[in-house]
């Protein structure tokens, strides 16, 4: 394990840095995750493999399930900005877990569309990201959980 960097390296003048496939990984997940903010669709389709597998099984909320391939990922996507007035995922870890794998622990903030109740909370994420593109994504409720399922402990 290389251990957790900041999500958002700085660069000085403007200038991109090389990147290395450890880098591309991140840059890949924030670019979905900076999509689904700015409610882009599909901009964040754009960085998903045609078989993306997106597990969200251990989710407390409505759109608990295991979604496949570019068409499910819309779907969920969609009902879930759908979901809340305002949502956000603001990438405040990355772990790096080997050469396809990383996990993002992200802060969550949201007012659910209808009823006004605010959401600040935490969740963590288990990415494979290969060939340039994400391929999978499980939602994990803590960080051990994550750090568990990608054979590495704290």
């Amino acid at each position: 394990m290389t251990g957790p960097t900041n999500p958002r390296p700085h660069t000085s003048a403007g200038l991109a840095r090389p990147q290395t496939p450890a880098t591309q990984k991140v840059e890949i997940v924030l670019r979905i995750i900076d999509s689904l903010n700015a409610r882009e669709v599909d901009e964040a389709l754009q960085c998903v493999a045609d078989d993306f597998e997106m597990d969200w099984s251990s989710s407390t909320g409505p759109l608990k399930g295991v979604y496949r391939g570019r068409g499910g990922a819309r779907t969920i996507w969609t009902l879930f900005l759908d979901l809340w007035t305002m949502v956000r995922w603001d990438p405040v870890e990355v772990i790096h877990v080997d050469k396809s794998r990383i996990i993002v622990v992200n802060r969550v903030q949201g007012r659910a569309r209808g009823l006004g109740l605010y959401v600040d909370d935490t969740e963590v994420q288990l990415w494979t990201v290969r060939g340039g593109k994400a391929e999978r994504v499980k939602l994990y409720r803590s960080s051990s959980e994550a750090l568990d399922a990608a054979g590495l402990r704290e």
